[in-house]
């Protein structure tokens, strides 16, 4: 049967666009393998925020060496200048670092206490307002750590009320008028704690609120029972049907009298690193990992120059 001349113009048209979409499609597949996925954070903390004045290159040196991306930054008003992280933050943007201002106090879970935690709001707002943009802090981080109170074990739902009561806060009073990120510290142990009264896991409404929680997973192993990935699959595993990019995951090079293997202090920084890459290959598919930081700037620095 002889198939129309206009039927055959058809047939060969439809072959023509199906055969673009085919190729359209092939081309987007490539460019989307080809482009580069954002970089995992690689952070560090800085507590004696003195430094920064006298050691400025000196640190932004050695986080460009140990491709540090992202620094934590204790705030001291009474004993830093402005213009002093000014100028560190300024010379951390020229290497690609993010700085983020870091402050925190286990007392700071109590409501009665939200005063702390609006002063370093109300401090690093009024900062950026009159810093230049490659000066200014990119976010608050804090470490509050209400476990190490002795109410804690006394009344644990009152304290963790209260420390949800102040994050809320935190957060708000944070979001108003600026897009300054929020992060802090957690335990990697968070996960067992639930929401007073609830089943939900405290670890969850904490990323659920927060822009990222980096956990202390203080371990000197990557893989094995009580490794470091065995320590936190489980919330980042959680995470991931809640938030992308919202868990970072803290090793310990600080010398510990917890014991050999919570710290990476006698094993090494090359050890550190050879763990840390394989915290990266394990985690890497997980939506919800973001990247890994080292506590702390001090230890590290102190541990490379002990290899030297």
């Amino acid at each position: 049967m002889l198939i129309p001349r206009c039927a055959r113009t058809g047939i060969r048209q439809s072959w023509v666009w199906l055969l673009a979409a085919i190729f359209v499609s092939i081309v987007v597949l490539i460019m989307l393998q080809l482009r580069p996925s954002p970089a995992h954070v690689k952070a560090t903390w800085i507590w004696d925020a003195r430094i920064i004045s006298e050691q400025s290159e000196e640190i932004i040196a050695f986080a460009k060496q140990n491709e540090i991306n992202l620094i934590y930054l204790h705030i001291e008003p009474t004993t830093i200048r402005p213009q002093d992280y000014r100028t560190f933050i300024q010379a951390a943007s020229r290497a690609s670092i993010r700085v983020e201002a870091l402050g925190g106090d286990p007392n700071w879970a109590y409501v009665a206490n939200r005063g702390s935690i609006s002063e370093l709001i109300s401090w690093v707002k009024a900062y950026n307002r009159s810093a230049k943009a490659e000066e200014q802090f990119r976010g608050i981080h804090v470490d509050i750590e209400p476990y190490l109170l002795p109410e804690w074990k006394k009344d644990q739902d009152a304290v963790v009320k209260q420390w949800m009561k102040n994050v809320v806060y935190l957060v708000a009073e944070t979001k108003k008028d600026s897009d300054l990120r929020v992060g802090a510290d957690l335990p990697f142990w968070i996960d067992s704690v639930h929401v007073p009264g609830e089943s939900e896991k405290v670890s969850n409404w904490m990323v659920e609120r927060l822009d990222s929680i980096t956990l202390m997973a203080y371990r000197n192993h990557a893989k094995g029972p009580n490794g470091i990935v065995d320590i936190v699959h489980k919330i980042v595993a959680d995470a991931n049907a809640l938030k992308s990019d919202s868990v970072v995951v803290g090793v310990n090079i600080l010398k510990s009298d917890e014991g050999d293997n919570v710290s990476f202090h006698q094993a090494g920084t090359a050890e550190m690193e050879s763990q840390l890459a394989i915290l990266e290959d394990e985690l890497a598919n997980n939506p919800a990992f973001a990247g890994s930081a080292i506590h702390d700037y001090e230890s590290w620095l102190h541990a490379s120059r002990r290899e030297e």
